[in-house]
């Protein structure tokens, strides 16, 4: 087995691990936060917008997460937290930790250049609400369109039903450790 080399890997530029591209974001205490190069699969994202107890994040876990640990190892898959404040600063869902997440709004701004250059011609959801009670109904998620900007979208909706243009796809994020074999 080949093993790569993360921390040699150029932060925002693509890697392989057999047949799959992965991207690279960055380096984070002898781990590195990467993302697969094509989408996983499609779904909408679950009865409300908290990540945690989602249609999507069951979907990652149970479908994505065993054909990643398959393909990379599951002693190389590190536990990370994902932030589940809301766009307008609430946090009744506070956060969350697992092996595989979706990107959340201040990661995808603080990471937007990679991910401009590797756009997918579909939106994708992300992990952040738009908002919660008392505010409002905990209905909506910000999603990221084609062109890069941002939407909104009702959770228990998958556009697709109505207007195939709409897909909703998924950006799996997850670490990994520096050295992996491949």
């Amino acid at each position: 087995m080949k093993t790569v080399e993360l921390s040699k890997v150029e932060n925002g530029s693509l890697f392989k691990i057999g047949n799959e591209e992965f991207i690279k974001f960055f380096d984070v205490n002898g781990e590195t936060i990467v993302m697969p190069r094509n989408v996983a699969f499609r779904s909408r994202f679950g009865n409300n917008n908290d990540l945690r107890s989602s249609d999507v994040l069951r979907k990652l876990q149970e479908e994505y997460l065993p054909k990643i640990i398959e393909l990379v190892g599951e002693e190389n898959i590190c536990e990370f937290e994902t932030d589940l404040t809301t766009l307008d600063g609430l946090k009744p869902y506070g956060t969350m930790k697992s092996k595989i997440s979706l990107p959340t709004l201040d990661f995808y701004r603080q990471n937007v250049e990679t991910f401009d250059k590797y756009k997918v011609d579909c939106f994708c959801w992300l992990a952040t609400p738009e908002s919660a009670q008392p505010h409002s109904a905990p209905n909506w998620v910000v999603c990221v369109a084609p062109s890069g900007g941002f939407i909104y979208n009702v959770a228990t909706t998958t556009m697709a039903a109505f207007v195939r243009f709409y897909t909703l796809y998924l950006l799996s994020l997850y670490r990994v450790r520096i050295d992996i074999n491949g």
